[in-house]
């Protein structure tokens, strides 16, 4: 290859390079640029993002906002609520103590916080007459009947059952029970007792936490200037404000479920009462015989198991007493057989020894003859 073909390439090669880094070079410069509004926006947001941990007790809280195209562009959202409107609207504090939703006293200082529930079931000849006394009871005393049910017709032996969920006074709620204890026949009752003294306490408290903060958010809101930090300060209240609500709400039905006792009932219809015998002290004579008595009905149940027993065993006893049967005919015949062929081996052996003895003394006889011939 030529010399001048060698120096153009490394030449172009050269240039190539140069090009690139070039191109490179300025569109790192130009993201740069571009970059630094993005940076100064992020830097405001965590300015505001410090300020409103500071106010939250040191609880690290970050919001993330998004990056505007255009920094005189506006929200395109509203969440729904003004500065005047967040004060107007913000829950005050009634104190410790007192209910925010009705000024009920429910003071933890005073006792414990409990929810009682009770439920029953009951049995009666007349359930319509049943029925009237018990809602008309509910009435007098200041409950309601949260849910109620129904199932029969009350003809033609179809017979009636209601259910209840009734709420009542908690102070009141025992004298509903002595009502239905007094109207029809009682065949169970339970109750449970639930103790959210606790709950009522921590969520009081972080009630009062949370609308200092709210106050604090909104004075910050007052004193805003810049779009970010009005949005981020905005989405702030707007999850403070939930939170307020949320524990507001679980106040009240605390409150409602502490002033409020439950009582389910079952109320059924029957054509006889049950009849609840009264409690026996048993005495040491009824001890022994029932012992007695139980130990005849025991003895009694076990021959009787036992017949039975023997009854279902029946067709596998005959089964095996014939098994049993062949095999003692197999054992004995074989053991005649034996016997036959041992007698007749017997026999034999007699028969043998008889033979060589005549044979013997025939030999003694042959032996004594020859002497004699020699003598």
């Amino acid at each position: 290859m030529k010399k001048g073909v060698v120096i153009g390439i490394v030449a172009g090669i050269i240039a190539v390079n140069f090009l690139t880094f070039g191109m490179l070079g300025a569109y790192l410069t130009k993201a740069k640029a571009a970059s630094a509004p993005v940076r100064e926006h992020n830097a405001k947001v965590e300015v505001v993002n410090d300020s409103i941990n500071a106010m939250a007790g040191g609880n690290s809280v970050t919001y993330k906002s998004t990056t505007m195209a255009n920094a005189g562009a506006t929200a395109d959202y509203d969440y729904g609520y003004g500065d005047q409107e967040y004060v107007a609207d913000a829950p005050m504090d009634a104190g410790p103590g007192v209910s925010v939703s009705n000024d009920v006293n429910v003071d933890p200082a005073k006792g414990r916080l409990l929810i009682r529930t009770v439920s029953m079931s009951a049995e009666t000849l007349n359930i319509d007459q049943v029925k009237a006394d018990v809602e008309n009871q509910i009435r007098e005393l200041g409950g309601y009947i949260e849910n109620s049910s129904m199932s029969g017709t009350g003809k033609n032996h179809d017979l009636r059952t209601i259910y209840y969920t009734i709420r009542i006074p908690a102070d009141k709620l025992d004298s509903l029970i002595t009502t239905v204890g007094n109207s029809c026949t009682v065949l169970s009752s339970s109750e449970n007792t639930t103790d959210v003294t606790l709950e009522y306490v921590d969520t009081k408290s972080r009630l009062d936490s949370l609308r200092v903060e709210y106050e604090q958010l909104m004075e910050l809101l007052g004193n805003a200037k810049d779009l970010d930090n009005i949005l981020i300060l905005q989405n702030r209240l707007t999850e403070v404000r939930y939170q307020i609500e949320s524990a507001e709400s679980r106040i009240r039905v605390l409150e409602n479920q502490v002033q409020y006792g439950t009582l389910n009932l079952q109320i059924r219809e029957v054509l006889e009462e049950t009849e609840i015998e009264e409690p026996h002290v048993v005495t040491y004579g009824e001890r022994v015989g029932e012992q007695f008595k139980d130990m005849w009905e025991g003895t009694v149940e076990f021959f009787q198991n036992f017949l039975l027993g023997l009854i279902a065993a029946i067709p596998f006893l005959v089964f095996c007493g014939i098994v049993t049967v062949i095999v003692i005919v197999i054992v004995f015949t074989a053991r005649k057989k034996r016997r036959k062929r041992e007698a007749a081996a017997l026999a034999e052996a007699k028969a043998e020894a008889a033979r060589r003895a005549a044979q013997s003394e025939k030999k003694d006889v042959k032996k004594e003859g020859s002497k004699e011939d020699q003598e």
